[in-house]
């Protein structure tokens, strides 16, 4: 694998994932030094295109679409930038596989944490859910959550955030079935003629939409 140019993200320390108060104060200050170092998010982004893994792991997805930027599984977590969010799919509630943090670079969204009724590790409809907090996510705002909890992020259009993931901590995440959008709007297949797909890799051409897309924006060189 093809990494970018020895940083000091390669001396972050991993987030602890046993501590979801730590987990931010670490993540936090990870992702406020790199919004703040443009040069090492243009390295990043650049990068990209040079390393078949992080290109693998950059996604189109029905919600948004990510680029991945940094990939440290030794220590445990990921770092992504998050774009372009779909906001007629973003109603439904959901679940990860990790706990994360993220950053809003650009934008802002209402966000929603949803309490479930039903337990913790298994499928849940709309009906097993109780609205828990609701907060109004601008410029700067950060905030950690584990992979229990669920969770929308109805988006503003040209919303761009800074994402950290931790690994693994169960086998699939979940959303609430009853409200997923129609396939019609999830992304088309890379392959003309294919059925669209709720997540699939970038191509080279979306890769660099994407990284035309931060360029206009200002958000690196």
């Amino acid at each position: 694998m093809l990494t970018s140019t020895a940083s000091w993200l390669d001396a972050a320390p991993p987030p602890d994932l046993d501590d979801v108060r730590r987990m931010q104060r670490i993540s936090r200050a990870m992702l406020n030094r790199l919004a703040d170092d443009r040069p090492l998010l243009t390295q990043l982004v650049n990068d990209v295109l040079r390393d078949p893994d992080r290109l693998s792991a950059s996604r189109v997805t029905l919600l948004l679409n990510r680029l991945s930027l940094y990939q440290a599984p030794d220590r445990g977590f990921e770092i992504r930038l998050n774009m372009n969010p779909r906001p007629d799919n973003q109603l439904v509630p959901h679940d990860h596989c990790y706990a994360f943090a993220t950053r809003i670079l650009t934008g802002g969204y209402v966000h929603v944490v949803r309490r479930r009724t039903d337990g913790w590790t298994v499928p849940f409809t709309g009906a097993d859910l109780e609205q828990g907090i609701v907060t109004v996510e601008r410029p700067d705002s950060a905030y950690t959550l584990g992979d229990s909890i669920v969770h929308q992020a109805v988006m503003e259009p040209h919303t761009v955030t800074l994402f950290v993931r931790g690994p693994r901590r169960k086998k699939l995440s979940h959303a609430a079935e009853e409200l997923m959008p129609p396939p019609e709007s999830w992304p088309a297949a890379a392959t003309p003629g294919d059925a669209p797909e709720e997540s699939r890799p970038c191509t080279l051409a979306e890769y660099q939409s994407m990284r035309t897309y931060l360029i206009e924006r200002d958000l690196i060189g």
